[in-house]
């Protein structure tokens, strides 16, 4: 447990005290109701990015609101932060065991499966299993976070990355690509030939049912405006949604999203033209 609870109960006393000297301090004030509102403000945020990000997001908003139920507003505080940093792209890893006040028999055991959990993403679990990487992580925070104060909870959360472990692991083994590259020439939205055999074999893995969702990504380079290239990601998205809903992929099963220059494969001065950013991705979940 994570220092919150002293937190609010500091920022009441002062209220409590600035109150009854007639005067209320405005400091006081502004962390109370930091405190009270930015966990609602990080539940309702709109996740977006690719498929790793979306699932760290998410897990963390649910331990974010656990322990808000709990009390615990300074564990909320930090899942919450991380939620956000995630959603915003940042590279957010699994808590460091020292982080919490355990014996040293817990902390063995989660480092062993920090360690484990590190080497996956060596190994490209992010790309590979983005999903079960993300659980896999969520759960090892959780987990050790229960270690300190909650046995059941931290049983609970060890079986969920267990579960979630074996399924990146599985992934791994099997080196199946669940995010495919589609390529575009200089301010084009043209589907060529190569990238209409990559668009088949993605609508082929959804009739088999490797995935149930696809999302789609629409990117651009840096040679134009930003604005223009805002859209012409987009209709880059589009033409790749045009061509598998010709193959079979319902409308539905497809989400498109589109990210103008803002996020090159490779980076690049302004104006600079890079084939490599030019692209979408189509993402398999």
């Amino acid at each position: 447990m994570l220092n919150g609870a002293k937190v609010v109960f500091a920022l009441l006393v002062s209220l409590v005290v600035a109150g009854c000297a007639g005067k209320i301090d405005r400091r006081a004030m502004d962390g109370y109701f930091l405190l009270a509102n930015d966990i609602p403000a990080v539940r309702e945020m709109q996740p977006h990015g690719p498929a790793f990000v979306q699932g760290l997001r998410a897990g963390y908003v649910e331990i974010m609101d656990y322990e808000k139920a709990q009390m615990d507003f300074g564990d909320a505080r930090h899942f919450g932060r991380k939620a956000v940093a995630a959603a915003s792209g940042v590279n957010v890893l699994p808590d460091e065991v020292a982080l919490r006040k355990i014996d040293a028999a817990a902390a063995e055991e989660l480092s062993a499966a920090r360690a484990r959990l590190m080497d996956a993403y060596e190994r490209d679990a992010r790309r590979l299993a983005p999903l079960a990487a993300a659980r896999a992580q969520t759960a090892f925070d959780c987990w050790l976070e229960g270690s300190e104060y909650d046995p059941d909870r931290a049983e609970d959360c060890k079986a969920r990355f267990m579960t979630a472990m074996a399924a990146v692991e599985d992934a791994l083994a099997s080196g199946i690509e669940n995010v495919y590259i589609v390529f575009f020439a200089w301010d084009r939205a043209d589907i060529t030939p190569v990238a209409r055999k990559i668009i088949a074999q993605v609508a082929e893995d959804y009739a088999q049912g490797k995935a149930a969702r696809l999302i789609l990504a629409g990117h651009a380079d840096r040679s134009g405006p930003a604005a223009y290239n805002l859209k012409l990601s987009k209709r880059r998205a589009q033409a790749v949604a045009k061509v598998l809903a010709e193959m079979g992929v319902p409308e539905e099963a497809m989400e498109l999203q589109w990210y103008g220059e803002t996020k090159p494969r490779v980076p690049t001065p302004d104006g600079v033209r890079e084939p490599q950013n030019r692209r979408v991705e189509i993402s398999l979940e």
